[in-house]
């Protein structure tokens, strides 16, 4: 009963450290002072904190219930330990990887629809991260017929979200582009423009869209689809009030 007993404090005693841990790497990696890239380590190094603590915690509960089961234990992990690590650092490595990667691509794709941004960085981050696993797996000695399998399923999903992203995100942008080509024609910086209930002065045309600036001082951005579909009053800077029906 006594044994029992200090197994639940070892259990216990495991979890608390694994906690603590977790809880002072986090704050170490993931202090503001840090880049950003490294900071979104300090989560997957915090599950790495914790999760030592309680295999800690298993194995001195396992040297209490069956003492003899240590010695094949230590001889295994010895064999599986820098396999273990080599995962580890592929996946941490996978995770900084992904974060420079998002930001990169969120600097080049800045001019497109948030939706579009989001579906690429998902693609980019979930790309990196699948086939580090994979490679992960693969350190483990996991049958590497799984491992092909899973390497064709990635590029398989490269390939559908490549699609995706071109089919949702870049017609959209062209048709907003070929638009703001006819608008320029007709809105000029200065001009008020009237549109429904909406009415406010040209403060930029953007690529994809018209600024106006409201009387009460907000921004806001039109698509130039809606210019060119729909009746809107032009009042120009230097000339009478007029009305175009693009």
């Amino acid at each position: 009963m006594n044994d029992w007993i200090l197994v639940a404090v070892v259990l216990v005693g495991g979890l608390l450290v694994g906690v603590v841990a977790s809880r002072l790497v986090h704050g170490f990696v993931g202090s503001p002072a840090r880049p950003e890239p490294v900071q979104q380590a300090a989560k997957p190094l915090a599950s790495l904190a914790l999760s030592l603590g309680l295999v800690a915690g298993l194995i001195a509960a396992l040297g209490i219930v069956q003492p003899e089961s240590l010695d094949q234990l230590r001889i295994d992990a010895i064999a599986f330990i820098p396999k273990a690590l080599s995962a580890a650092i592929i996946i941490i490595g996978a995770n900084v990887l992904s974060a420079f990667a998002t930001t990169a691509l969120g600097r080049t794709l800045g001019r497109m629809p948030v939706q579009t941004q989001r579906l690429a960085n998902m693609a980019v981050k979930a790309t990196i991260v699948a086939l580090a696993s994979l490679l992960a797996v693969a350190q483990l000695g996991i049958n590497t017929d799984v491992v092909n399998l899973g390497v064709a399923a990635i590029f398989f999903g490269i390939a559908a979200s490549l699609t995706l992203l071109v089919g949702l995100g870049g017609n959209g942008v062209a048709r907003e582009v070929a638009a703001t080509r006819a608008v320029k024609r007709l809105v000029g910086q200065g001009d008020t423009v009237r549109l429904g209930d909406l009415e406010g002065v040209v403060a930029a045309v953007h690529p994809t869209s018209v600024e106006l600036s409201t009387g009460d001082g907000e921004a806001v951005l039109i698509p130039s689809s809606q210019l060119v579909n729909q009746t809107i009053t032009i009042e120009r800077a230097s000339a009478d009030a007029e009305v175009r029906s693009l």
